[in-house]
């Protein structure tokens, strides 16, 4: 596409409007305004949000159970309403699964404890951050995603937007937009797990090369029902673990009461390379066909349904946090204490540092490579700091097995069925499929529906795999060796298989849930995720 760009210029742009820079955006603004109150010499800073959604909060989905003391900071204006969406934690309990029985925990370890905190939709706490942002008078450019860095004289520079108005075979349509290109100062950027920026610029910059352990991740996919009175109480949380996965495989479930009829239940599943025959969404309807959660679902109806990745490496793993021209934040820097299944207060933290280090860098117009490591020296000077490097080994040590990694997470116990569970082994057949007959059952189609996706259809598809892979390598070597696992691990079912066509792979980008599992466990390597059309892809609101 020929057409000249439209060039906008700000000081600090913020890539992605999750948790992390919604905060990093508002505490930002909350601390220009205070310094401009008083000061002789006001600062003046041009800042903006790009966001691919295209409602605020419509990519966000967690558990979710979060620490609740950042929000009267972000949120001074705003706690009331978002009070009305929240649940505070009024019991918990951690079960090991065998097919049919439960097994409870005799006691709540530490880390896992969540006194104090509260049940909240993901989704909604973004809306909340985004009406704030925008009250601070910070704008949203939605439905605009951030697609190539434009690096000139070793720094990021600018970003170039998503191209508008293209067709399928990559001509230009009536009225067609080539996208915009950005420059600022520094972008921070914070598109949660395994973003397609944050990809691009630990290539460019080698953010990975100080870090002694490759990144790992897993996806959690979640829906919200509705459920008769009676069956939970508002505020339980439940985790679990064991059933549907084998012992040598790392994940579990979790059921959340947001009230006494709304619950949140799902599983995290794995993901790995070198054992990619899972399947994220027949896990969680194994798990809900589970007695344990069948109890609290039957005759109720499900509302919403999504899927994610999650960054577990932990510290060992975490990318260098900023580079010339940006900062990384949230999960896009790899901030998730899986230990203590809580990432989402990590973001937040993690943006105040970052709007901190911006404060001081406005404040001396000084954004050398040198100034944004201060952002660094706040995190390891932090609480975060101290939950990462405490819980650093945590999911590394399941990798010789469930009963080992318990031990190792300081949980000996005497549980049938898994005091001889085995170091991991690469899966050799077809994850197990759940039973279609069960009343809570939803198939990937009909849970499609329930997550609102869509797409502009006449577009590019972002699922990036070359025609001479479809046939060299979908349609020999990964249905020879692996059984073609696209079929099972994608969770929105965008992988069709055909093994009497050729080529035998049939994509549905249309489907696409955003979650980025399928370029993080392609064991061939042969796919790449981009950014769609700005718009396109789930729209939650309960998540």
């Amino acid at each position: 596409m020929d057409q000249e760009r439209e060039s906008l210029d700000f000081d600090i742009v913020f890539v992605g409007a999750g948790p992390a820079n919604l905060s990093a955006a508002i505490r930002l603004q909350q601390l220009i305004k205070k310094h401009n109150a008083t000061a002789a010499s006001p600062l003046e800073a041009e800042v903006a949000i790009l966001e691919k959604s295209r409602n605020p909060g419509g990519h966000l989905l967690s558990g979710a159970v979060i620490e609740p003391d950042l929000l009267s900071t972000l949120l001074p204006d705003s706690t009331s309403h978002l009070q009305k969406e929240t649940t505070t934690v009024s019991q918990e309990s951690i079960w090991f699964l065998t097919r049919q029985r439960r097994f409870a925990l005799p006691f709540i370890p530490e880390p896992l404890r969540n006194n104090d905190n509260i049940i909240v939709s993901l989704s909604e706490l973004g809306r909340a951050l985004s009406a704030e942002a925008e009250r601070l008078d910070i704008p949203i450019l939605d439905s605009t995603a951030a697609t190539i860095p434009v690096i000139e004289e070793a720094r990021l520079q600018a970003v170039i937007t998503d191209a508008k108005g293209t067709g399928r075979d990559g001509s230009p349509k009536p009225g067609a937009d080539p996208g915009m290109r950005i420059n600022a100062k520094t972008f921070v950027i914070g598109e949660g797990a395994r973003g397609s920026m944050t990809r691009q610029l630990s290539a460019a910059f080698n953010l990975h090369a100080e870090a002694p352990e490759t990144q790992r991740y897993e996806t959690g996919v979640k829906e919200v029902w509705e459920v008769p009175a009676g069956r939970i109480k508002a505020g339980e949380l439940h985790h679990t673990f064991g059933y549907p996965l084998p012992t040598s495989t790392y994940g579990g479930g979790w059921v959340y009461a947001m009230t006494a009829t709304r619950v949140s239940t799902g599983f995290v599943t794995s993901i790995e390379p070198q054992a990619p025959l899972v399947d994220p969404h027949g896990n969680l309807q194994l798990f809900k066909a589970h007695p344990f959660v069948s109890r609290i679902l039957d005759g109720g109806r499900p509302l919403e349904y999504g899927a994610k990745t999650i960054t577990s490496g932990g510290w060992n793993a975490m990318p260098k946090l900023y580079g010339p021209g940006f900062l990384l934040v949230g999960e896009s820097a790899g901030l998730l204490d899986l230990k203590r299944l809580k990432g989402v207060h990590l973001a937040l933290r993690s943006g105040i540092m970052a709007a901190e280090t911006l404060f001081a860098c406005l404040q001396r117009n000084d954004f050398s490579v040198a100034a944004l490591s201060d952002y660094r020296e706040r995190i390891v000077n932090s609480s975060i700091h101290e939950v990462l490097l405490d819980s650093r080994d945590y999911r590394k040590g399941f990798d010789d097995g469930l009963y080992k990694g318990l031990l190792k997470a300081g949980l000996k116990l005497s549980i049938p069925g898994i005091s001889g569970s085995k170091p991991h082994t690469p899966r050799q057949i077809p994850p197990p499929q759940p039973p279609k007959d069960s009343p809570n059952y939803l198939s990937k189609e009909d849970a499609l529906y329930l997550s609102g996706t869509s797409h502009e259809e006449d577009q590019p598809c972002h699922l990036l795999i070359t025609r001479k892979d479809l046939f060299e390598v979908c349609s020999t070597t990964c249905m020879e060796t692996y059984g073609n696992p696209c079929q099972y691990f994608c969770p929105a079912g965008v992988y069709d298989i055909d093994t009497e066509a050729r080529p035998v792979l049939k994509l549905n980008p249309s489907n696409c849930l955003h979650c980025k599992t399928c370029e993080i466990i392609d064991p061939c390597s042969v796919i790449t995720w981009i950014p769609p059309e700005g718009g396109g892809g789930p729209d939650y609101k309960l998540s």
